[in-house]
């Protein structure tokens, strides 16, 4: 090819991709890729689904008799992980809405990275805001239930699996924010 021929070429496919409009590009070029920000929204919808799931987990243990020493207790506790649940929930939720209306077609590039690293920044916020509640929450829990050592040791597992869980989706939300900024 000779250097018109190639500058013709490259004309060409610069004046086909400017008419595009950002959907059909999308939508002809990207049908299968997932970008980092999508990929972070439905970890977010996901988080958001199944913490409004665990609230009905806490209505059918609210009918079960677990052995807590005064009846008051167990209205606490309960009330306590509905709220919990809701809070979490509801952050997911604030979080998946923020990020889902990142539009890397319309906006800038520091613009796209500024509004993502907010995000991260009340991510990390909504931890350090909810993770006190569920170590007193769990703290709770195990002084209410204290008479039964299968309780305390399933409180103790399922912490520790809890925890385990918890830093391994952490990893994967900071990963993918990680994508994002580079």
């Amino acid at each position: 090819m000779t250097p018109e021929e190639i500058r013709t070429t490259w004309q060409e496919a610069a004046r086909r991709m400017s008419q595009l409009k950002a959907q059909e590009y999308e939508n002809n070029y990207l049908q299968r890729k997932e970008t980092a920000l999508q990929s972070l929204a439905k970890r977010y919808g996901r988080f958001s689904r199944c913490s409004f799931l665990l609230i009905l987990c806490v209505f059918c243990w609210l009918n079960m008799d677990l052995g807590f020493e005064a009846d008051w207790m167990k209205y606490v506790v309960f009330g306590v992980m509905t709220a919990y649940f809701i809070a979490c929930g509801c952050i997911d939720y604030y979080l998946y809405k923020g990020v889902s209306a990142i539009n890397c077609y319309e906006m800038t590039v520091t613009e796209v990275i500024d509004r993502a690293m907010y995000y991260r920044k009340k991510h990390f916020q909504s931890l350090a805001f909810l993770l006190p509640i569920a170590i007193g929450l769990i703290a709770f829990l195990a002084y209410a239930l204290r008479a039964d050592k299968y309780v305390i040791s399933g409180i103790i597992c399922g912490s520790i699996l809890g925890l385990a869980m918890g830093l391994f989706n952490l990893h994967k939300f900071m990963a993918e924010y990680r994508k994002i900024k580079e």
